[in-house]
């Protein structure tokens, strides 16, 4: 990092917070760990070796204008994203200072994308939301197809996926709080080169994978706006997920949102209270032993105008919290050594360059698999 650059991590006591602040002191980055939980934040701060510790919250902006410094780097893992989100971007981009994120809910992205690109552009600084397993691999994986598929390629098609032997009390509450939000709210698509809202669900496609069927879901995430930057041609971007329970059919571990009955009022609304029930139920996150059972995948597909797929790449790595931990801090220490011509909200093929990222990626335990 450069001189005198610090990295501050908001909601560091929470579940994915705690993982994120252990990486980053991993590579060797001190962090400020910033919430609103200072006895947490206390014993955080000694478990890491006596890190500095600040009381933020991000609904107050007085209190986020104090603790942010221009040339900071800005972790933000609060979530969800849909209420707690912008305050940080705008105090970020205000006193001049990068941010990343972890969001997964589209209107959130589109919002940093469109809103608070141009002004982060005239303040000299890198914003850039849903670092980690959702979605940062899609970028990456789908710019190498691109590249790969050649200028006939038009089309990307990106599938997640969480593999292994897990449970659903390995998603910790504020993963699913942020699955809710991105399920039912409207979603993205681009289409002919324009980013479009759609109900998140409202298209499936299926992935064989070791054999078995994995159905995934349509949703929206930033590669809609990421593999544009990286490549003006593509016209088509479809997101889709599949985190599935590891079972013989592949049965699907959230209920569906817009598919199906789903799609009528009555039917979304009750299928929208069991995720509110899986929500409150939820434990506060797998333990180191519990995320090794997990397996993150990401498929992407260069296609050209006729659907037809040209380059397929397909990464393999650790469980989606450590993957997300490690790309945070491997980006934390990045971002501030980015061109000034860099600046604005970007994913990270832009901000790095490909090779970069496919290193940042292979450092974070992401192989190539096919």
């Amino acid at each position: 990092m450069t001189d005198g650059a610090r990295t501050v991590l908001l909601g560091a006591n929470g579940y994915l917070g705690r993982v994120t602040a252990r990486a980053l002191v991993e590579r060797g980055i001190f962090p400020v760990l910033a919430g609103r939980n200072g006895g947490e934040l206390s014993q955080l701060a000694t478990e890491l070796g006596g890190l500095d510790f600040r009381i933020a919250d991000a609904a107050d902006r007085s209190s986020l204008a104090a603790l942010i410094s221009p040339g900071d780097v800005v972790i933000s893992t609060i979530a969800p994203f849909r209420t707690a989100g912008e305050s940080v971007v705008r105090a970020a981009v205000t006193r001049r200072a990068h941010y990343l994120d972890v969001a997964i809910e589209p209107p959130f992205i589109q919002q940093v994308f469109q809103k608070w690109g141009r002004p982060a552009r005239e303040a000299g600084v890198v914003v850039m939301p849903s670092v980690g397993f959702s979605f940062s691999p899609g970028s990456i994986a789908g710019a190498a197809a691109l590249q790969e598929a050649g200028p006939q390629a038009t089309k990307v098609q990106i599938g997640y996926f969480v593999l292994g032997d897990f449970e659903q009390g390995s998603f910790s509450a504020g993963v699913l709080d942020s699955i809710t939000g991105a399920l039912f709210q409207p979603g993205l698509v681009r289409r002919g080169g324009v980013v479009e809202s759609e109900m998140p669900g409202l298209r499936e496609r299926s992935y064989t994978i070791d054999g078995v069927e994995r159905i995934a879901t349509s949703i929206g995430g930033p590669e809609h706006f990421t593999l544009a930057q990286f490549q003006p041609r593509v016209r088509d971007v479809d997101v889709y997920i599949g985190w599935l329970r590891p079972d013989p059919n592949g049965q699907s571990l959230l209920p569906k949102s817009a598919t199906g009955g789903a799609r009528l009022s009555i039917g979304r609304a009750l299928t929208k209270r069991k995720h509110r029930q899986m929500v409150r139920a939820a434990d506060d996150g797998p333990d180191s032993l519990g995320r090794t059972a997990m397996v993150s995948m990401v498929i992407a597909e260069a296609q050209d105008a006729g659907g037809n797929t040209l380059a397929r790449v397909t990464l393999t790595g650790p469980n989606p919290y450590d993957l997300t931990a490690r790309l945070l801090a491997h980006h934390a220490a990045a971002v501030p050594n980015c061109e000034p011509t860099i600046a604005g909200a970007i994913g990270p093929v832009s901000a790095f360059g490909l090779s970069t990222a496919i290193e940042a990626a292979r450092q974070a335990g992401l192989e190539r698999v096919d």
